[in-house]
């Protein structure tokens, strides 16, 4: 209610302002005794001058409104979006992360692996999909057995280009990603070529911007997964809790 209040009064005194000022003009011809095209004039510009004076900032404050509450809308857009594309992930993650709990332990075997499968391959859906931005891709690195340790890509969704790198312990950029998730530790890189990992290889990647997060319970590790853009505002440190939700549900799926 006192915010309406005001924007009546506000909107009352702008043409009582603009008003006030060019009579100010007007009595300041007439008492320089100007007459004619001369006071004609005078008062003209002072009318001209004074609804600019005023009428710039106030074109600007309306202009501000409006990109505030276009601002606004396409935040609120952005936001039911992305909970609606959670939503549609959640429901059969949880369903699958279900029936992988149901069945019993010494019965699991191939049914278990293939419902695991079908939970990878939503998470990197929706972890391709929730964001928004264009021909975003999602990668899925597995923790493999192996000695050197090493991530190997284990699957990926969106944009047409298959991950190829691998990280193995012992190299910069391996023992970086190994550290990420032995710490459980998210990376939100805005762009590669202002900041990248160490070992990163200039010029080796298509995309500018990504994100990682590690697939892991407090027990257990499993691999991570990545998210990254073509173009540098692709991705914001606002997507990291979407993409962290999703890898903290696949490792209950995959540890289940």
């Amino acid at each position: 209610m006192g915010g309406r209040t005001t924007e009546l009064v506000r909107a009352a005194a702008r043409p009582v302002a603009v008003t006030a000022a060019t009579a100010a003009w007007v009595l300041g011809a007439v008492a320089n005794d100007l007459s004619g095209w001369s006071f004609t004039l005078t008062a003209a510009a002072g009318a001209v001058l004074t609804a600019l004076a005023v009428g710039i900032p106030l074109r600007a404050e309306h202009n501000a409104r409006v990109r505030a509450g276009s601002a606004e809308q396409i935040a609120e857009e952005e936001a039911a979006r992305i909970q609606l594309v959670l939503n549609d992930a959640l429901e059969p993650l949880t369903y699958l992360i279900g029936r992988i709990t149901d069945q019993r332990r010494w019965a699991r075997g191939r049914e278990a692996g293939e419902l695991q499968g079908q939970a990878k391959a939503v998470v990197l859906s929706a972890a391709a999909e929730v964001l928004g931005a264009d021909r975003l891709r999602s990668c899925y690195f597995a923790l493999g057995e192996e000695r050197p340790r090493r991530l190997v890509p284990a699957g990926f969704h969106g944009r047409a280009e298959e991950p190829r790198t691998t990280f193995v312990a012992g190299t910069d950029l391996g023992d970086f990603a190994l550290g990420l998730l032995a710490r459980r530790e998210d990376l939100f890189c805005a762009d590669t070529r202002a900041e990248s990992p160490p070992g990163w290889e200039p010029g080796g990647h298509a995309y500018r911007t990504f994100i990682a997060v590690p697939v892991a319970t407090e027990a257990r590790q499993f691999g991570i997964l990545t998210v990254d853009g073509l173009e540098v505002g692709d991705l914001t440190e606002a997507d990291v809790a979407a993409v962290r939700v999703l890898a903290r549900l696949l490792a209950v799926a995959l540890g289940a």
